[in-house]
């Protein structure tokens, strides 16, 4: 067990780790409220929006006035069940992303890159697919470019 916490493995701190420094944008040790969602499941753990704000109450951290400290991120990792679904799958599906993300000319470890939309229609028009970029990924219209976190939502939320 990692020195951290009593319930939470070696690998788990390490995914847990990686998956908060990934939103912690400024490198100051907090990530936002409202990143938290997504870095728990960055982290493999189900959490509906609602299980997480019901739980950062219980913390007393649902006022949204300050980010949360790594601690306060590994005390919802203990009371959340982990995903079902393969974690070499879930890394695989990252990687994808990351690197079509890459293609589309974004850089995945920098959380301010993006690609624009042109980018992506110009690619729907030579595979000649639909080149109403912002039906294909529901997203809306007026937004002009996407980080990987938007295109990762975008492709993954869409019906």
């Amino acid at each position: 067990m990692s020195a951290y916490s009593a319930t939470l493995s070696d690998d788990v701190m390490t995914t847990a780790r990686k998956a908060f420094e990934r939103y912690d944008h400024d490198d100051s040790g907090t990530i936002q409220i409202e990143e938290v969602v997504q870095a728990l499941q960055d982290a493999k753990r189900d959490a509906t929006e609602a299980q997480v704000f019901q739980l950062l109450d219980s913390l007393g951290l649902s006022d949204g006035s300050s980010g949360l400290r790594f601690h306060e991120f590994l005390e919802l990792l203990e009371k959340l069940p982990e995903q079902h679904r393969d974690h070499q799958v879930i890394d695989e599906d990252n990687d994808a992303f990351a690197a079509s993300f890459q293609w589309l000319g974004g850089n995945p470890e920098d959380p301010d890159s993006s690609i624009t939309k042109e980018t992506i229609q110009k690619v729907l028009q030579d595979f000649e697919l639909d080149s109403n970029v912002d039906a294909v990924l529901g997203t809306d219209a007026m937004k002009s470019s996407l980080n990987l976190k938007d295109l990762q939502q975008a492709l993954t939320n869409r019906k």
